[in-house]
């Protein structure tokens, strides 16, 4: 499972990916989509502003404190967001939606079990024609020792994080996480954090969709649309819910597949 729940409140210091306007570009033409794994809100308080509304799928509590806290300071976006209490697996909103997308989140389920389950409830509150987009870091998958992982200042204070990875039976992989708070040069707190990520491949996430009745419309390496190439370390994926062939185009792009 994800570690967050001691440092939640430091997550999007050290959350870089440059993804936002990617996955914002998808709902532009949506009255409404399904944000699977929604963390702090970073994607979903952006698309909300943006005049859409977001359902938000969050099983973490501290997670979903941050994302609350930001929400406090945005009453105005309070009839465009739910927050949801629930994981990607046992989910149900009893409606479904032309979007769906699940960014940092498939990398947590732990077994091709889990992966399927979370990939069929997703697609099953699709509309028909709907579509799911959701990445998975594929690369850096080995043993690596602790090392330095950022260094955010805010103000007098100086945030520090150190990564390590271990792998471990069943294509697991335990991520070992050390933030550290330094004030005027001195450290005044150390903690650290563990959580358990799956090792998964791309021809398995393809069998995947296909079983869980989507099919895969595109794959990129970045959140700039770079097609998806073997050995890339992300993997980015398209797929729309399956239910006339025709209906797919072949010439997907970032929010460009036919929309539910």
């Amino acid at each position: 499972m994800a570690g967050y729940e001691r440092s939640a409140h430091l997550y999007d210091l050290f959350d870089s990916k440059d993804n936002v306007a990617f996955f914002l570009s998808y709902a532009a033409n949506c009255d409404q989509i399904l944000d699977v794994g929604a963390g702090t809100g970073r994607i979903a308080i952006p698309t909300a502003e943006h005049g859409t509304h977001v359902v938000c799928v969050e099983p973490s509590p501290a997670m979903r404190r941050v994302f609350e806290k930001k929400l406090a300071r945005r009453p105005r976006l309070r009839d465009r967001i739910e927050l949801v209490p629930s994981d990607a697996v046992t989910f149900n909103m009893g409606r479904t939606f032309p979007i769906a997308t699940m960014s940092g989140v498939f990398d947590h389920f732990l077994n091709r079990r889990q992966r399927l389950k979370a990939l069929r409830n997703t697609i099953e509150h699709l509309d028909p024609g709907g579509l799911l987009v959701f990445d998975v870091v594929l690369g850096m998958m080995g043993s690596a020792r602790l090392s330095p992982a950022g260094r955010v200042r805010c103000g007098v204070r100086e945030y520090r994080r150190f990564v390590g990875r271990e792998l471990l039976p069943g294509d697991r992989i335990k991520v070992r996480l050390i933030y550290e708070t330094w004030l005027s040069g001195e450290l005044v707190n150390r903690f650290e954090e563990t959580s358990l990520v799956g090792i998964t491949t791309r021809d398995e996430i393809q069998r995947l969709v296909a079983k869980s009745g989507a099919t895969v419309v595109a794959e990129y390496s970045d959140y700039q649309g770079t097609p998806y190439r073997e050995g890339d370390d992300l993997l980015i994926v398209e797929a729309v819910h399956r239910v006339d062939s025709r209906a797919i185009r072949a010439d997907a792009g970032p929010g460009s597949a036919e929309r539910g």
